[in-house]
């Protein structure tokens, strides 16, 4: 019967490798580059008409019950141990290079009031899994349907010296939940690289059928359903915890696969279609946004894109990789793992060259410039246009990345609402309201590690906690759910029931009166409409206080926890002095409960939406956007901070920048007053020069 569980990556793609050197012997073609593995080397679409292959080697035939493995059907011509350490396949590797920070990985749960950023990359102010419980098979689960798979995604080996110590030991304890967990590998199987997400062609490959798939814990099973050549019966999510992978009934309810025959040539090939270059419509399941205002999500039919998309290019042009699968992420002075200087990929080395770019990093940095290629030197890649910039001071490049002025949405007065793929699953079919878990906002106008000034994404987190010689230590999600769900009573939206409770009749007879308190809601008038909204938001502030103790109650006493706490909105939430009450403290752990920021590039808006396009006081003002607009802490908790200006974020004083509007305010003034005197001057000058000439001609 089969078992999903497999061999760890090397070991089986050595298997793999086996299997093809003891197969009958046929010409095998070595790549210009030394590699094993035969390359085309053209640039037509090579027909992909091929042998599928399971996760135990061995070949599918139309009545397969086993789902198809990519490691031992793609692994059989590209490198899948190379290709599993690229940029979108590291993203649970510790040890990988991290580059610039990104989105971190946001466990969100409603029921909980929970949006907890996590990273492997050890990037600033993001908490990493394995300190907090939540193991490998957890994040898989959370977060697999926007990993492509490889990486933690593969099943780890297992423990044959402890397996065998805890089977002759009669006595052994019973399985912790750490050993629980480990044992749904065996029945989910490994999520392995599913290469046909990035490089089927669009309207091949179903995304949202592979994500149902690992919502159903059917890790293995995901990239045959996404591939629609089968239907897939059974779930392993209904198979309860502890069940043995080996007992017969267990495999019995193991998801079995119905291959469709037609799908099938005579040899027993099926047809694959892909594409080199992977197609925009694959990159926007986890790399599409959306910005939403006071009326809530922005339709997508007022927004007009990506400059780039617009003008007929695509992801790849820019965002590009070898077999290494190393993607260019463009930044400013990236260093890319091949080597290799993608310098002219950037923005400014794209459309102003490398030159340029080198002597920038010298007047910032005051260090040699890294070496670039001689073909890398030159602007205007794919038709870029060299921008003119004209009357912009040099000094603007070394404090502004290029995205300050072009990047992201354009910024209002207070920074706006976003929802990105990563975070909100958009791509799923859904009511959104905007309003969902977790609150990002941006733009955010801050410095980055360069000293620049970048557009951000912000999100500040909201978890539960505890508290221990004032740091701040998040508690295992999934445990915090279980223990708290009887005290919190949240049936879907923490944030909802809570802090905006049903008024009952008796409480609306108190507010509207005896003969109001049945009307309908739209019947109320302005006043009655604000004192029930009124008397919502203290029956909320009651009731969160009332939830939130007995939840902090219960973690300290299921879990042992000394002092439990819960976090949202840069504020610390501990039971209060009276009883089913909660006080707001102050924790010197600031970092834990702070904004945690990343930076944005597109939407990348074209020149004349750029900010400054309309003269210096477009920015040098006292409502200067990039300076002026506001971002506020917000979270699921009832409290938001003070509004913050983006010019604290900085580093900027607020005299100086007061001084520097007024200088730019008077520009105006001061140039009609300079020309006024240059003109006075000018016609002083030629009636003094006509009275000389005409008293010489008198002479």
């Amino acid at each position: 019967m089969f078992l999903p569980y497999s061999p760890p990556p090397t070991l089986r793609f050595l298997a793999c490798l086996a299997v093809l050197a003891l197969a009958p012997a046929s010409p095998r073609l070595t790549a210009a580059d030394g590699s094993k593995f035969a390359h085309s080397d053209g640039d037509a679409r090579f027909l992909h008409q091929i042998h599928l292959y399971d996760a135990n080697n061995r070949r599918i035939e139309p009545d397969s019950t086993t789902p198809y493995s990519s490691l031992n059907t793609c692994g059989r011509c590209h490198d899948y141990e190379t290709i599993s350490h690229g940029w979108h396949f590291n993203a649970f590797l510790p040890e990988s290079a991290d580059g610039r920070e990104g989105e971190p990985w946001i466990w969100t749960d409603p029921r909980t009031g929970t949006q907890l950023p996590l990273s492997y990359r050890g990037w600033k102010q993001t908490f990493d899994p394995r300190k907090i419980g939540i193991d490998q098979w957890a994040m898989v689960r959370q977060f697999g349907g926007r990993l492509p798979g490889g990486g933690l995604g593969h099943a780890p080996e297992p423990d044959d010296s402890q397996a065998g110590a805890d089977a002759e030991d009669e006595t052994a304890a019973e399985p912790s939940e750490a050993d629980v967990t480990a044992s749904r590998w065996p029945l989910s199987g490994s999520l392995e690289i599913d290469c046909l997400a990035c490089h089927g062609v669009s309207g091949s490959y179903d995304f949202n059928a592979r994500r149902e798939q690992i919502a159903d814990e059917n890790f293995a099973w995901a990239a045959t359903a996404a591939l629609k050549i089968a239907t897939i019966d059974g779930q392993v999510s209904r198979i309860k915890e502890g069940s043995d992978p080996e007992d017969e009934a267990t495999q019995e309810k193991l998801p079995k696969v119905s291959y469709d025959a037609s799908r099938f040539a005579t040899d027993g090939t099926v047809f694959v279609d892909l594409v080199r270059q992977p197609q925009n419509n694959a990159c926007y399941q986890c790399h599409s946004n959306r910005t939403v205002d006071a009326s809530g999500i922005q339709p997508r039919w007022t927004h007009d894109e990506d400059v780039h998309l617009r003008a007929g290019m695509a992801c790849i042009d820019c965002h590009r990789n070898g077999i290494d699968h190393h993607i260019v992420r463009a930044y400013p002075g990236e260093a890319h793992p091949s080597g290799k200087d993608m310098v002219t990929l950037s923005c400014a080395g794209c459309h102003l060259g490398a030159d340029f770019v080198d002597e920038l990093h010298q007047a910032s940095d005051d260090e040699p410039a890294p070496q670039t290629y001689a073909t890398d030197q030159l602007a205007g890649r794919l038709g870029s246009p060299h921008p003119a910039h004209a009357g912009l001071p040099p000094l603007h490049f070394e404090k502004l990345s290029c995205t300050a002025c072009h990047g992201g949405p354009l910024p209002r007065d207070q920074a706006l609402g976003i929802m990105t793929s990563l975070a909100h699953s958009l791509g799923e079919k859904g009511h959104r309201t905007g309003t969902e878990l977790p609150r990002i906002a941006g733009p955010v106008y801050a410095k980055g590690d360069d000293g620049r000034v970048y557009p951000h994404r912000v999100v500040w987190p909201a978890y539960w906690a505890s508290l221990v010689d004032g740091k701040l230590q998040p508690l295992d999600p999934d445990a915090v759910y279980e223990t708290t769900r009887r005290a919190l009573r949240v049936r879907s939206d923490f944030t909802s029931e809570l802090l905006s409770p049903k008024l009952g009749s008796s409480e609306l007879k108190e507010v509207l009166g005896e003969e109001r308190y049945r009307a309908k809601p739209e019947e109320w008038t302005e006043e009655e409409a604000e004192k029930v909204e009124a008397a919502t938001k203290t029956a909320g502030e009651q009731l969160f206080g009332e939830k939130i103790s007995a939840a902090i109650t219960a973690l300290e006493e299921e879990l042992g926890v000394a002092q439990a706490v819960y976090v949202s909105g840069g504020f610390v939430y501990a039971n209060g002095d009276e009883e089913e009450t909660v006080k707001k403290i102050e924790v010197d752990d600031v970092d834990s409960i702070d904004m945690v920021r990343w930076p944005m590039a597109h939407n990348v808006r074209p020149a004349g939406w750029s900010l400054g396009i309309s003269g210096c006081v477009e920015c040098h003002s006292d409502t200067g956007k990039i300076f002026a607009s506001t971002v506020t802490a917000i979270g699921p908790g009832p409290d938001q901070g003070e509004p913050v200006a983006m010019f604290t974020l900085q580093g900027i004083d607020a005299d100086q920048r007061l001084t520097w509007n007024e200088l730019f305010t008077g520009r105006a003034s001061f140039k009609i007053i300079i020309a006024t005197s240059i003109t006075v001057l000018s016609i002083t000058l030629l009636l003094a020069a006509g009275i000389w000439v005409g008293r010489l001609g008198r002479a």
